[in-house]
Protein backbone atom coordinates (compact mmCIF):
# COMPACT_ATOMS: atom_id res chain seq x y z
CA UNK A 1 0.00 0.00 0.00
CA UNK A 2 1.30 3.50 -0.80
CA UNK A 3 2.01 5.95 1.88
CA UNK A 4 0.10 8.77 1.20
CA UNK A 5 0.26 10.78 4.84
CA UNK A 6 3.69 11.32 5.37
CA UNK A 7 4.74 8.44 7.54
CA UNK A 8 1.90 8.58 9.95
CA UNK A 9 0.59 5.23 11.50
CA UNK A 10 -2.04 4.14 8.60
CA UNK A 11 -4.76 3.10 10.83
CA UNK A 12 -7.04 1.67 7.02
CA UNK A 13 -4.03 -0.70 6.57
CA UNK A 14 -4.95 -2.48 9.50
CA UNK A 15 -8.84 -2.39 10.02
CA UNK A 16 -9.35 -6.22 9.59
CA UNK A 17 -7.04 -6.77 13.14
CA UNK A 18 -8.40 -6.14 16.40
CA UNK A 19 -6.14 -4.18 18.56
CA UNK A 20 -5.23 -6.32 21.97
CA UNK A 21 -3.24 -4.55 24.82
CA UNK A 22 -4.64 -6.67 27.77
CA UNK A 23 -1.25 -6.64 29.78
CA UNK A 24 -0.76 -2.81 28.74
CA UNK A 25 -2.76 0.77 30.06
CA UNK A 26 -2.79 2.78 26.03
CA UNK A 27 -1.61 6.21 28.17
CA UNK A 28 -1.54 8.55 24.49
CA UNK A 29 -1.75 8.23 20.81
CA UNK A 30 -0.25 9.80 18.36
CA UNK A 31 -0.07 12.05 15.67
CA UNK A 32 -3.72 12.39 13.65
CA UNK A 33 -5.02 9.77 15.73
CA UNK A 34 -8.31 9.42 17.70
CA UNK A 35 -9.86 6.35 20.34
CA UNK A 36 -13.15 6.69 20.74
CA UNK A 37 -15.10 4.84 22.62
CA UNK A 38 -18.74 3.86 20.54
CA UNK A 39 -21.74 5.40 22.22
CA UNK A 40 -24.50 3.95 19.83
CA UNK A 41 -23.73 0.48 21.05
CA UNK A 42 -25.64 -1.90 23.29
CA UNK A 43 -23.91 -3.33 26.41
CA UNK A 44 -22.66 -6.83 24.98
CA UNK A 45 -21.29 -4.27 21.71
CA UNK A 46 -23.26 -6.94 19.19
CA UNK A 47 -25.52 -4.15 18.40
CA UNK A 48 -26.14 -0.52 17.04
CA UNK A 49 -28.99 1.36 18.77
CA UNK A 50 -30.91 3.74 16.84
CA UNK A 51 -33.82 5.66 17.79
CA UNK A 52 -34.29 3.22 20.66
CA UNK A 53 -34.40 -0.03 18.07
CA UNK A 54 -31.27 -2.59 18.83
CA UNK A 55 -30.27 -3.59 15.05
CA UNK A 56 -27.67 -6.59 14.78
CA UNK A 57 -24.29 -5.02 13.81
CA UNK A 58 -23.41 -7.47 11.14
CA UNK A 59 -26.42 -6.61 9.32
CA UNK A 60 -25.41 -2.92 9.11
CA UNK A 61 -22.07 -2.31 7.71
CA UNK A 62 -22.14 0.99 6.28
CA UNK A 63 -23.72 3.41 8.68
CA UNK A 64 -22.65 6.01 10.43
CA UNK A 65 -21.43 5.54 13.77
CA UNK A 66 -21.02 7.60 17.48
CA UNK A 67 -18.66 7.95 19.45
CA UNK A 68 -16.91 9.59 22.34
CA UNK A 69 -13.10 10.77 22.03
CA UNK A 70 -11.06 9.11 24.89
CA UNK A 71 -7.66 9.75 23.66
CA UNK A 72 -6.71 13.01 20.81
CA UNK A 73 -3.45 12.65 19.29
CA UNK A 74 -1.18 16.61 19.24
CA UNK A 75 -1.67 16.80 15.86
CA UNK A 76 -5.55 16.50 15.72
CA UNK A 77 -6.41 20.04 14.44
CA UNK A 78 -10.64 19.31 15.47
CA UNK A 79 -11.21 17.16 17.79
CA UNK A 80 -10.29 16.88 21.06
CA UNK A 81 -11.13 15.00 24.33
CA UNK A 82 -14.32 14.57 25.49
CA UNK A 83 -16.03 15.69 21.93
CA UNK A 84 -18.50 12.78 20.58
CA UNK A 85 -18.02 12.30 16.92
CA UNK A 86 -19.64 10.68 13.93
CA UNK A 87 -17.60 8.78 11.55
CA UNK A 88 -18.30 5.49 9.00
CA UNK A 89 -18.29 2.43 11.06
CA UNK A 90 -16.14 0.50 8.16
CA UNK A 91 -12.82 2.61 9.39
CA UNK A 92 -10.74 2.37 12.38
CA UNK A 93 -8.86 -0.48 14.01
CA UNK A 94 -11.77 -2.09 16.57
CA UNK A 95 -10.83 -3.41 19.80
CA UNK A 96 -12.95 -5.04 22.68
CA UNK A 97 -10.87 -3.46 25.69
CA UNK A 98 -8.54 -1.12 26.05
CA UNK A 99 -7.89 0.12 29.42
CA UNK A 100 -10.45 -1.18 31.22
CA UNK A 101 -13.52 0.07 28.20
CA UNK A 102 -15.60 -1.95 26.32
CA UNK A 103 -16.37 -0.91 22.18
CA UNK A 104 -13.23 1.22 21.31
CA UNK A 105 -12.33 2.19 17.79
CA UNK A 106 -8.84 4.18 16.79
CA UNK A 107 -9.29 6.61 14.02
CA UNK A 108 -7.13 8.97 11.66
CA UNK A 109 -9.06 12.25 12.35
CA UNK A 110 -9.63 13.19 8.79
CA UNK A 111 -11.87 10.25 8.91
CA UNK A 112 -14.22 11.80 11.61
CA UNK A 113 -17.05 13.38 9.69
CA UNK A 114 -18.15 15.73 12.37
CA UNK A 115 -18.24 16.53 16.02
CA UNK A 116 -21.91 16.45 17.44
CA UNK A 117 -23.12 16.44 20.87
CA UNK A 118 -26.30 14.57 22.42
CA UNK A 119 -29.94 16.21 21.90
CA UNK A 120 -31.36 14.23 24.73
CA UNK A 121 -28.51 14.59 28.65
CA UNK A 122 -29.43 12.66 31.08
CA UNK A 123 -30.47 14.70 34.14
CA UNK A 124 -28.08 14.16 37.09
CA UNK A 125 -29.92 13.35 40.06
CA UNK A 126 -28.56 15.72 42.74
CA UNK A 127 -26.43 15.01 45.58
CA UNK A 128 -26.06 15.83 49.16
CA UNK A 129 -23.43 18.37 48.44
CA UNK A 130 -25.43 20.36 45.92
CA UNK A 131 -28.35 20.59 48.11
CA UNK A 132 -26.40 21.88 50.51
CA UNK A 133 -24.84 24.37 48.44
CA UNK A 134 -28.01 25.89 48.19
Amino acid sequence: MEDRIGGKVQIDSYSAYELELDDWNLDKVLDDIIMVQYVDVSEDGKEIIRNGIHVPINVVTYVWRVGKVILAGTACKTVKEGDYVVFPNDKGIKAANINGLKNICFLNEPRVFGVCTPKFVEKTKPTIKSIVKK
